[in-house]
């Protein structure tokens, strides 16, 4: 690019300076001193601006610039160059460099529209929108019937804030089409703009005059007043809609905006009810609609019930589309209405299964209410769906780790935790679950490896801390370790009763039995007192510390809370400690 602006430069010395007149548009006088050129050198330049043009198709803009020059060379008269250039600057951003070709271009072919459109164009990017103004105002002297010309001159107007120049413009072009929406349109808002409501009441009333079965446009009249604070008006234009076209929406629509202003919610909600008993108002419109509420009635119970009243009235217009459901679902699942909202996804899911959100609400709803089979059965589905979305293949393992079917569950997290990509928390959670998968399936040496994985990443995860130390405990191997994560997990959640217990049976299994005990009351106090596992292990202490009597007691109370330890019974009948 240094070498392209460099080239400009040379040209721009080289075909002179362009005063200060010709670049903010003053009138540009067609040069008459033609350059007569010999056949040999017509030949030359014709090759030449043939290959120019070859090279700037291809996007060599470079080279196409350098032959441009040669072209300017041979003949500086001749405006075609010129404007070449300045389309290769403008293509370019070099808004500097394109203005001043172009500029050159129309002061030597001022007829050409396209050089002065161009002219018109980069004057315009320039920022200079006044003398693009009077560009495109030659334009329409060349072309009077070109109606695009006038829209852009008052688009332009509007703009640097000439509202009355750009409404004369576009009257301009009535005068020759007639009465067009279009134009109509772009004057309401620009009377909207010259705070002139009566002005841009009177341009939409022309369109309603002239097609007055059209009532959209009356519409678009009441819209008007109801922005600008004229309610009453807009309400007799409702109801004028409605008279000729009872079902309209888009009147029950604004009249529920006019009744929700005047605080007549009843009335408010009977017109919304309307809009979407409507099967020609767009589902898109209503769900729209549905997310406004969405997003203002969670802690207020009368926009709550419209909500509901309006989903329902949506399943019952659009019975076959997902979106009806998913909205409804979504609206459920925020009341923790867990099993309707899984009911309305799955149903979306009848109409699209193709959406991940929808599945992956799906998941935890199922997840939450603890139906097994239902998740196994649909995150295999939504594995097959999304083969490369982490979640489900965790979900799919995580239930088959529940139920026991320690391989299945390895293999679907070995595949999942690889499809995980910048979410470390999952990917822990993968190595976690694998953990206990291979501990399950008594692959004690993977088991270990995984958690220390799920440790690298989430170092202080409880879960992992607890679980980890405590099978190391019960394989009374690297207690070291053991004690250390468990004193950790205590120290991160402390008054846990269960990870109270694991540290306890680690400092036994190590034979410290008198902190075991002491672990393991701190436990009991800590809301444990119902926990047969708890106590057990205290009454197994108890034994060891020579009570056997209170030993008893202990294993009789975990008995009685359901505790089914292989040698409970036995302990207690034989008053003896089995391990």
């Amino acid at each position: 690019m240094q070498k392209f602006i460099i080239v400009g430069i040379i040209l721009t010395l080289f075909f002179g300076c362009f005063s200060e007149k010709q670049t903010t548009g003053a009138t540009p006088k067609k040069t008459n001193t033609a350059t007569v050129l010999s056949e040999k050198q017509q030949l030359e330049f014709d090759y030449l601006f043939h290959e120019a043009n070859k090279e700037r198709i291809l996007g060599n803009f470079q080279m196409a610039a350098g032959l441009f020059a040669k072209c300017i060379k041979i003949n500086p008269n001749e405006a075609a160059p010129y404007y070449e250039m300045a389309n290769i600057y403008d293509m370019t951003q070099d808004v500097n460099l394109s203005l001043a070709f172009a500029n050159k271009a129309v002061e030597l072919d001022g007829s050409n529209k396209w050089y002065r459109l161009l002219y018109a164009h980069t004057l315009q990017r320039s920022g200079d929108t006044e003398n693009a103004i009077k560009q495109y105002e030659k334009l329409v002297e060349l072309e009077p019937n070109n109606i695009d010309l006038y829209f852009d001159i008052a688009q332009m107007q509007s703009y640097i804030g000439k509202h009355k120049e750009a409404l004369n413009s576009l009257s301009k072009v009535e005068k020759v089409v007639g009465i067009d929406e279009q134009i109509i349109l772009q004057k309401e808002k620009i009377y909207i703009k010259l705070n002139d409501i009566d002005g841009a009441a009177n341009e939409v009333q022309k369109l309603i005059n002239a097609y007055p079965d059209k009532v959209q446009y009356q519409g678009i009249l009441a819209d008007l007043y109801l922005a600008n604070d004229m309610p009453e008006k807009a309400f007799a234009i409702y109801q004028e809609i409605l008279i000729k076209d009872p079902g309209n929406p888009f009147a029950h629509l604004s009249l529920y905006d006019y009744y929700k202003s005047k605080k007549e919610d009843e009335k408010a909600i009977e017109e919304a009810k309307l809009a979407f008993q409507s099967p020609n108002l767009d589902i898109d419109t209503k769900m729209q609609i549905l997310l406004y509420y969405y997003s203002l009635s969670d802690k207020n119970a009368t926009l709550k019930k419209e909500a509901f009243e309006l989903n329902k009235i949506l399943i019952k217009v659009h019975p076959e589309e997902a979106k009806s459901y998913t909205i409804y679902a979504d609206f459920l699942l925020r009341e923790n209405k867990l099993e309707g909202a899984k009911e309305n996804y799955l149903k979306a899911i009848e109409f699209d299964n193709s959406r991940f959100p929808i599945w992956n609400q799906l998941m935890f709803i199922e997840s939450e209410l603890n139906q097994q089979d239902d998740l196994l059965r649909d995150s295999k589905k939504a594995i097959e769906l999304f083969p490369n979305q982490p979640i489900f293949y965790f979900f799919y393992g995580l239930t088959n780790l529940q139920k026991k079917n320690f391989q299945e569950a390895i293999d679907y997290f070995e595949i999942g935790k690889d499809f995980v990509l910048d979410n470390p928390q999952l990917l822990a959670q993968f190595y976690a679950s694998l953990g206990d998968a291979y501990n399950g399936s008594k692959s004690y040496e993977k088991s270990d490896t995984a958690y220390e994985k799920a440790l690298k990443i989430e170092p202080k995860n409880v879960y992992v801390l607890n679980n980890y130390s405590y099978y190391l405990s019960l394989r009374k191997e690297n207690l070291e370790r053991a004690e250390q994560l468990s004193a950790l997990c205590n120290e991160l959640e402390p008054n846990q009763p269960n990870y109270q217990d694991t540290y306890a049976w680690i400092l036994y299994t190590q034979g410290k039995f008198v902190q075991a005990k002491d672990w393991l009351e701190k436990a009991i106090e800590n809301g444990g007192g119902s926990n047969p596992v708890i106590l057990e292990h205290l009454g197994d202490v108890y034994a060891q510390l020579n009570n056997i009597e209170k030993a008893v007691e202990l294993w009789e109370k975990a008995k009685s809370f359901k505790g089914e330890s292989p040698y409970l019974d036995k302990k207690i009948a034989n008053k003896k400690l089995y391990e």
